[in-house]
C-alpha cells in the first residue's frame, strides 16, 4: 500500500484533491448554502425588488391655499409626472404634516395663497416642498419632480404673456428658452437604479460567497484535525501544488457555474445593459476568482471554527461594497483608503466590467485591470504556498 502511494503522480494527486474537494463542498449544506444556493437567490431575489428600476407614483399631499385654476392646474401637472402621484389635498399644513408622520404620504407640497395673482401679475411666487432627506431617492424624486414642474409651468405662463404681447408662438418659446439645452444620458438612458446597482453587485455577492464557503470549508478541516493529504509526513512538501491547485479547481468549477448564472443568465433575463463580448466577460472575470480563490484558501487556514469566517466575511462584506465606488464614488474616498482596498478584487474588477459590460469598452480599455488581477492572484496564490510549505516543514501544520 505505501509503494502505491509513493508511485501517485501529480496530476492524479490534482485529480484526487479536485474530487475530495468537491466532495466535502455537496456534503456540507453550509457551504453548498453559500457557494451556489446564495449565488442564486440573491441575484434573483435583488433583481426581482429593483426590477422597476425607478420610484414611481410616490404619494404626496398638495396642501393647496389659493383654490384658482392656476393652483388647480399646478396640482394636475404633480399628479401627472410619472414619479409623483397627488394622494392626499389637506387642508393645511398641519393636516398635511399628520398624513406625512404616519406614513399615508412620502412628501408634502404647499400652494401658497395668492399663487395666481402673484403669476398673473409677474411677481415671484414660492412654492414650498417638504420631503423626507433620510430617504435619498424619495426626497429627490419629490424634490426633482416638483422642480420639473415648475419649469414648465413657469415656461407655459410665459409663453402665453409672450403671445398676448403680440409674438408668435416660436417667438415665445425662443424667448424663454434662448439656451435649451438637450440631456443625453449615457449607458444607463432610463436612469435605473437597477441597471446600475447589479452588475456589479452580482460580482461582490460572488466575491463575498466564495470567501465565506471556503472558510466554512476551511473551518470545518480545523475542527476535524484531519489531514487533507495523501502522502506520508516525508513527502507532504511535494503535495503541496497537487494540493492547492486540485482545491483552486474546484472552487473554479463551482465558480464557473456561477458566472454562467449570474453575469450571463441574469443579465439577459432582467435586460441589465449588455454591450460586451461573452469572451471579454469571461477574460476579465477568471484571474477576480482566481484571486479570490487563493485569498480564501489563504484566509481559510486562519479560521480554527466554521463559525469564524462567516462572523469575519459579514464585517467584511460593507466594507466591500463601499470601497467597491457603487454606494459612494471612489474620487470622493480618501486616497489612502483607496490604495488600501486594492487588496480586496472587487475594488479592480468591479469598475473594469462596468466599463466593458455598460459602457461597452473594448478588452484593450480594461487591460490593466486585469494584469492587476492577475498580479492580486500570483500574490495571494503565492503567499498562500509559502504559508503551506512553512508550516508543513515545521510540522505545525496538519499532523494527523
Amino acid at each position: 500500500m505505501q509503494n502505491k502511494i509513493e508511485k501517485i503522480n501529480q496530476f492524479e494527486l490534482i485529480a484526487r484533491h479536485f474530487i475530495r474537494e468537491l466532495k466535502a463542498i455537496f456534503s456540507d449544506r453550509g457551504a453548498l448554502l453559500i457557494l451556489i444556493g446564495a449565488m442564486i437567490i440573491y441575484p434573483i431575489v435583488y433583481s426581482i425588488g429593483y426590477y422597476n428600476e425607478v420610484m414611481t407614483d410616490l404619494k404626496i399631499g398638495v396642501v393647496d391655499l389659493d383654490h384658482s385654476e392656476m393652483s388647480r392646474k399646478y396640482t394636475h401637472m404633480l399628479d401627472a409626472s410619472q414619479e409623483l402621484k397627488v394622494s392626499h389635498e389637506p387642508l393645511s399644513l398641519r393636516e398635511a404634516e399628520d398624513l406625512f408622520m404616519h406614513n399615508k404620504i412620502e412628501g408634502v407640497i404647499v400652494i401658497p395663497k395668492g399663487f395666481q395673482s402673484d403669476v398673473m401679475k409677474d411677481l415671484p411666487t414660492n412654492v414650498a416642498v417638504y420631503a423626507d432627506a433620510s430617504y435619498f431617492l424619495k426626497y429627490r424624486n419629490v424634490y426633482m419632480s416638483a422642480a420639473v414642474v415648475n419649469t414648465y409651468f413657469g415656461g407655459s405662463v410665459s409663453v402665453l404673456r409672450y403671445m398676448v404681447e403680440g409674438k408668435s408662438l416660436e417667438q415665445a418659446k425662443v424667448a424663454i428658452d434662448p439656451l435649451p439645452v438637450h440631456r443625453h444620458i449615457l449607458y444607463n438612458p432610463s436612469s435605473g437604479y437597477a441597471s446600475y446597482i447589479m452588475p456589479g453587485m452580482i460580482l461582490i455577492i460572488m466575491q463575498q460567497t466564495l470567501l465565506i464557503g471556503i472558510g466554512i470549508l476551511g473551518g470545518s478541516f480545523s475542527e476535524s484535525k484531519e489531514s487533507p493529504f495523501i502522502l506520508p509526513k516525508e513527502q507532504r512538501q511535494k503535495e503541496i501544488l497537487p494540493y492547492l491547485a486540485g482545491k483552486t479547481g474546484a472552487y473554479l468549477l463551482i465558480s464557473l457555474i456561477n458566472i454562467i448564472f449570474g453575469a450571463i443568465m441574469i443579465h439577459h433575463w432582467f435586460h441589465y445593459p449588455d454591450k460586451a463580448r461573452v469572451i471579454d466577460i469571461f477574460m476579465l472575470i477568471f484571474p477576480f476568482v482566481a484571486a479570490v480563490t487563493f485569498l480564501g484558501i489563504g484566509l481559510s487556514t486562519l479560521f480554527k471554527h466554521r463559525e469564524s469566517s462567516i462572523v469575519f466575511m459579514v464585517f467584511l462584506s460593507p466594507i466591500a461594497l463601499f470601497l467597491s465606488g457603487l454606494s459612494w464614488p471612489v474620487s470622493s474616498i480618501p486616497e489612502w483608503l483607496v490604495t488600501l482596498s486594492k487588496l480586496m478584487p472587487t475594488t479592480t474588477v468591479v469598475p473594469a466590467y462596468l466599463r466593458l459590460r455598460t459602457m461597452g469598452v473594448g478588452f484593450a480599455e480594461i487591460r490593466h485591470d486585469v494584469l492587476i488581477l492577475y498580479a492580486q492572484a500570483f500574490i495571494y496564490g503565492g503567499l498562500t504556498i509559502a504559508y503551506f510549505f512553512a508550516r508543513v516543514r515545521n510540522g505545525k501544520l496538519f499532523k494527523h
